[in-house]
């Protein structure tokens, strides 16, 4: 009779109605998402290049192996790591100032708002272009500005020396993505009750303490959240790099000295076309970044969510 009752309410006219609303988006999903997810890890387990021509061979967990015995696949991830320890803290200490600044009443406040998302609503590859004609050597808007102030005595070639490179692929990283954890801590402070300030300024604390100890705890969550987000978002880097330090062209080679792991990917597949290899390198990738953000989810947003 239990069972019956369970079929009924499972078929009932709410419930199908549900489904049949459902069911296209989760074929798309399964479409779109899935089935190339399980394909391409199939190809991860073969052989498969598209210079030679013959079928690909099942070769196990061969290309795994050999990534992971590869020095330059450690050379690009650590590079990659590097541009990650640049860009998150910059990042996330400016998403934290704009929307302490915004969280704030002031004349203008929703056009400011407005003007803070423009950043991130523009394509990385127009904001990868638009930066390397900034800090153009020649005529580059960055040394304009500067002569014109004093502050320097000839044009500076600012992306010629290797080392600083990574540094302004930080920067304009960091100008490219800022937006989106300045929404989420925005979000977070707008959910920080008025009281518990109140409270704090009638026993005394000061600004600096408000912050630290009410402000800053509450919005772990928050920070949770922007830290996985913006992980990913740094350790897949492609477009900025590719048009702001010539990581490469149609034929040309790529830059050695920003070469992270997705252009190292590019070169693989879209170069070499070593699919197989490839298809392993994206399923590393993932399970880097997985692992990074499990550790980010269970260090940084349950332990706010515990405190609160």
């Amino acid at each position: 009779m239990k069972l019956t009752n369970v079929f009924r309410n499972l078929f009932s006219a709410d419930n199908t109605f549900v489904f049949i609303i459902l069911l296209p988006i989760v074929l798309l999903i399964a479409i779109f998402i899935y089935y190339p997810a399980v394909d391409t890890f199939q190809t991860s387990l073969t052989n498969e290049n598209l210079r030679i021509r013959r079928p690909p061979k099942f070769i196990g967990a061969d290309n795994y192996v050999k990534l992971v015995e590869d020095d330059e696949f450690w050379e690009v991830t650590g590079r990659s790591f590097v541009v990650v320890g640049l860009t998150l803290p910059l990042e996330l200490a400016v998403a934290f100032s704009i929307a302490m600044l915004l969280n704030q009443r002031f004349p203008g406040r929703g056009m400011m708002r407005t003007l803070t998302i423009l950043p991130w609503m523009l394509p990385p590859v127009v904001n990868g272009f638009l930066w390397g004609w900034l800090l153009n050597g020649e005529y580059g808007a960055l040394n304009g500005l500067l002569y014109q102030f004093g502050l320097i005595d000839e044009y500076q070639y600012w992306l010629r020396a290797p080392e600083t490179q990574i540094l302004w692929v930080a920067v304009v990283q960091t100008w490219t993505r800022y937006a989106f954890p300045t929404i989420i801590l925005l979000a977070g402070l707008q959910g920080i009750p008025d009281d518990l300030y109140d409270a704090a300024k009638v026993d005394g604390s000061n600004a600096w303490s408000r912050v630290r100890y009410i402000t800053f705890p509450l919005l772990l969550p928050s920070f949770g959240i922007a830290l996985v987000v913006e992980f990913i978002a740094a350790f897949q880097i492609f477009d900025v790099v590719w048009t702001l330090t010539a990581g490469g062209s149609a034929g040309g080679a790529i830059n050695p000295f920003t070469k992270t792991l997705m252009l190292y990917n590019y070169e693989l597949v879209f170069r070499d076309l070593r699919v197989g290899l490839g298809a392993a390198f994206s399923y590393i990738v993932l399970v880097m970044s997985l692992a990074v953000g499990l550790i980010f989810v269970l260090r940084v947003y349950n332990q706010g969510v515990h405190d609160k």
